[in-house]
């Protein structure tokens, strides 16, 4: 009796020594068939906006894919505002914690030199993307140009109005001073298309900040206090569709028309309505991938251009429907 269990427990021992050596075989052959870790070549940091536009959906998007496609590791670092001061400490971070590359948003002159400054003495490469009311020297820009988003704003506009009316401009206040050339800019593209037209013309700028809340308000504003506004044009993606509630809740759709920006569910869904004639947008997936694949290659010593322009791109009731499927 003793030997026949003595039998069973050491048949028993046997069955798991050699299930044990199977999967320790195993394990070996998959770890020969895994891929071997590739080590980034560069560490990117990129400043970004902590905000829930659809612009830095997309942007990270295009950026995540230069990643995989040049082998490198992009961290994105959000900061509250697009304010000179709050800018300048995380990209200072990113230069002391020694990565190899930076890009960011400009919000002022002076101290993005600094930065520059800073960044070429520690060999870091810096770029700067989406504002073209800065020359930094030896930093190169990636985005769309301001006064293309102000001429195909104005287009839009003359176009959803017969070529003659009233027109109200909102736009982002001006900060720094950059953003009053920013805001300039985009004003002069509208002006040049207006030109071209003896019967239409902006009547009132308002400006708002960055407050959803705001853009309702001052919408408001503009029903009661001009009188005679027949379009209004919101260049801030995330107010326009604060501004095309306002006339929904007055019953004045189709009184004003709204040309607006951005890339937002919402505004998508008023084009789709009628209540917004059409909006304006950065391509910022191709923003956020040419800014990683700028980078990269002035890190690797290669010659980059010093403005890469991107695509600036309308939608209205014609082509909204491909836009929302891309968002969905």
């Amino acid at each position: 009796m003793l030997r026949w269990i003595f039998g069973m427990l050491f048949g028993m021992l046997l069955l798991i020594s050699v299930l044990f050596g199977q999967l320790l075989y195993n394990a070996g052959e998959d770890k020969e068939k895994q891929e071997p870790v590739i080590k980034p070549e560069y560490h990117l940091q990129i400043i970004v906006q902590n905000t829930d536009e659809y612009f830095w959906t997309f942007f990270k998007e295009g950026a995540r894919t230069a990643e995989e496609e040049f082998g490198v590791y992009v961290e994105f670092v959000p900061v509250s505002q697009k304010e000179a001061g709050v800018i300048k400490e995380a990209v200072e971070k990113g230069i002391n914690a020694g990565v190899d590359g930076i890009a960011f948003q400009p919000a002022d002159t002076e101290q993005t030199r600094d930065i520059a400054a800073k960044a070429k003495d520690q060999g870091i490469a810096l770029l700067t993307y989406e504002n073209d009311s800065y020359n930094i020297p030896d930093t190169p820009m990636v985005g769309s140009n301001s006064y293309t988003i102000g001429t195909m704003a104005g287009n839009m506009a003359a176009e959803a109005a017969g070529g003659k009316g009233n027109v109200v401009v909102i736009m982002n206040e001006a900060g720094e001073q950059g953003d009053v050339l920013y805001r300039n800019l985009l004003i002069q593209g509208i002006m040049e298309v207006f030109s071209s037209y003896s019967t239409i013309d902006i009547e009132e700028t308002y400006t708002i900040n960055k407050d959803m809340f705001e853009a309702e308000r001052v919408a408001s504003s503009v029903i009661s206090d001009v009188k005679n506004a027949d379009l209004i044009i919101c260049l801030d993606e995330r107010s326009t569709p604060g501004v095309a509630q306002v006339l929904v809740d007055n019953n004045m759709v189709g009184d004003i028309k709204v040309v607006g920006y951005g890339f937002m569910p919402q505004t998508l869904d008023y084009i789709e309505r009628g209540v917004i004639y059409g909006t304006v947008c950065p391509n910022s997936y191709e923003i956020g991938y040419y800014t990683v694949k700028q980078l990269t290659q002035r890190l690797k010593g290669e010659q980059i251009s010093d403005y890469t322009p991107t695509e600036v791109y309308s939608i209205d009731a014609g082509n909204v429907n491909q836009y929302t499927d891309i968002i969905k």
